[in-house]
């Protein structure tokens, strides 16, 4: 009789858990269904967003020189997310680029969201970026979203009902107020798990404190791959938001990266020193072995004016500004010219230092202008040119040393 009582209270539950979970589930669909398509929106523009920050610069360098490998390399980054079917980029000037994948006509651009560009030089507006979203990948994102949420929960609740029910079947009072107290002090963060007694082990109190235990388990796994993939984002945020400041063959900054170094720099110091320097005989080095002798030439001179720069314990900058011309730049709080030689001349000593390419000796020199100028206000286009003319003088007197500009003339260091 205690049996057949047994038997009636465990079916009685399980119509009440079956009623429960259907309603559940209804409610659960009414809520989640429309929650989950504004939060699928909500995570789409916030990734549209990341990927127009950490790729605007790039866009806009590829519209700043009407560069179209740059701006292919930039609309196929964006391509690779299903949820962006076309991409385009427009220029205030005209210049435009835009992806082959969806031809898309004005009216249909009109729908797209748009990102203004600036210059990477002045700031300037400079063009727009295009993005047309694509609804079906979004509706379809956004309903496996959904459809997977709601699965989650009606599989989490089956299970924890079932197994409450299991265990009310033999054992009530204690172990579950035990198991209670246990479930409250435990986090899923924490990787201590809940205790069981030896008597417990093979009942149904035994089987649910190993059901929470591996919930607690993978629940802190699950915390432990979400802390991973948002610094997986970030690395990739930061990467991107680098790539347009970095020269691509040697690794150190570009013109536009030395520019935004001296924005910073110029704050906490008196004086800006610009080395500007040429290499004399790449060419020919060059020409006659190929481009990967060049290639390897500008990559050794870049490791060797980079540990210069390092070694003189003075704030600076070792960039390339193309071809064979590389800069130097320092960051002073005096104007020291003796510094400066020093160190213009352990550039040109060590541009001399002879290199292997395929058992053959090549060897190049250089040609160094140096200008200096006030860190308040500087402009760097002027400090450039004043650097060329003084460079110019090296070339017009047998190359291979370094010359400071002086007002409208350069001097040659001694």
């Amino acid at each position: 009789m205690s049996r057949t009582k047994l038997t009636s209270l465990s079916t009685k539950l399980l119509k009440i858990i079956t009623i429960l979970a259907m309603f559940y589930l209804v409610l659960i669909l009414l809520v989640m269904i429309p929650f989950g398509f504004v939060q699928a929106d909500r995570d789409h523009k916030d990734l549209e967003k990341k990927l127009v920050l950490s790729l605007s610069g790039s866009a806009a360098i590829a519209l700043y020189v009407n560069n179209a490998e740059i701006a292919d390399e930039v609309i196929s980054a964006l391509l690779l997310h299903e949820e962006i079917d076309a991409v385009r980029l427009e220029g205030d000037d005209g210049i435009s680029f835009s992806s082959n994948q969806l031809i898309l006509e004005q009216k249909q651009w009109a729908l797209s969201n748009v990102y203004r560009l600036y210059s990477p030089t002045d700031g300037k507006p400079l063009g727009k970026l295009y993005i047309h979203n694509n609804s079906a990948a979004l509706q379809e994102t956004a309903l496996k979203q959904v459809f997977n949420q709601v699965m989650f929960i009606l599989i989490q609740f089956l299970i924890t009902v079932v197994t409450l029910v299991m265990v009310f079947k033999r054992i009530i009072g204690r172990p579950l107020s035990e198991l209670s107290e246990a479930l409250n002090t435990t986090t899923p963060e924490e990787a201590k798990k809940i205790p069981v007694d030896i008597e417990n082990k093979t009942n149904e109190l035994g089987v649910v404190i190993h059901s929470v235990n591996t919930f607690i388990e993978n629940s802190r796994q699950a915390i432990q791959r979400e802390r991973e993939l948002r610094a997986q984002i970030e690395h990739w945020e930061h990467y991107y938001r680098n790539m347009a400041e970095q020269d691509f063959l040697t690794g150190i900054k570009n013109r536009l990266g030395c520019e935004k170094y001296l924005e910073q720099a110029s704050r906490s110091s008196q004086f800006i020193a610009l080395l500007l320097v040429d290499l004399d005989g790449f060419k020919a080095i060059n020409d006659t072995y190929g481009h990967a002798a060049g290639d390897m030439i500008l990559n050794e001179i870049a490791n060797r004016f980079s540990e210069i720069q390092s070694n003189s314990n003075i704030p600076g900058v070792v960039g390339r500004m193309g071809g064979d011309e590389f800069v130097i730049y320092l960051v002073l709080q005096k104007n020291d010219h003796q510094l400066l030689s020093r160190i213009a001349q352990q550039a040109v000593e060590s541009a001399n230092q002879p290199m292997t390419y395929k058992a053959q000796t090549v060897q190049v020199g250089c040609s160094i202008g140096v200008a200096v100028q006030p860190s308040q206000g500087v402009e760097i286009e002027k400090l450039l040119h004043r650097a060329d003319q003084a460079m110019y003088q090296v070339k017009q007197q047998g190359k291979n040393h370094f010359h400071f500009y002086n007002g409208s003339y350069s001097t040659k260091a001694h």
